[in-house]
């Protein structure tokens, strides 16, 4: 298993209020500095632990370990989800690289996990302080993308304003 996948699991594990996963997402949800978008299906917002520029965490709202369990209204929801990010990340920052990380427990776990997509979009390099200590440097704080995000996102897709999160004052 990867690294990375085994320290959320890990963080499952300790995390004792449920699924750290959907506490997340409630929160972000309440305070709306960090949202991007809340829909049926998902809730997609710049994390507080972003590492890098603009990144976007996709959280279903259905909460279950393994996406190849999803029900498919859920996954259609994401990948709605995950289509209007990119395309208020192309109309914020432009038409950068990015890659889309699907997160999902390994097949046949059974601990507690919730499925999501990370989407990293390719606007600075990692040096030698990232490299060296494994700190990530971000240099866009997760408020501003976040706001600049819901802006975008606004202008390429105005019926989804409703949908559409905004700041709290």
């Amino acid at each position: 298993m990867p690294r990375e996948l085994a320290d959320e699991q890990a963080s499952f594990e300790r995390f004792a209020g449920g699924c750290v996963v959907c506490a997340a997402a409630t929160a972000e949800q309440t305070f709306e500095h960090r949202m991007i978008q809340a829909t049926e299906h998902a809730v997609t917002f710049c994390p507080y632990w972003s590492g890098t520029p603009y990144e976007i965490l996709v959280v279903p709202r259905e909460h279950g370990a393994h996406l190849h369990r999803a029900a498919t209204d859920s996954i259609v929801g994401v990948g709605r989800a995950v289509r209007s990010a990119l395309r208020a990340v192309n109309e914020s920052v432009g038409d950068v690289a990015y890659n889309v990380v699907f997160h999902s427990a390994p097949y046949s776990s059974t601990g507690e996990f919730h499925w999501h997509v990370h989407i990293l979009p390719c606007l600075t390099t990692r040096a030698g302080f990232e490299l060296g200590t494994g700190v990530m440097i971000n240099v866009v704080g997760p408020e501003k993308a976040a706001a600049d995000l819901r802006e975008a996102l606004r202008r390429v897709e105005p019926d989804t304003a409703d949908q559409t999160m905004t700041a709290a004052s």
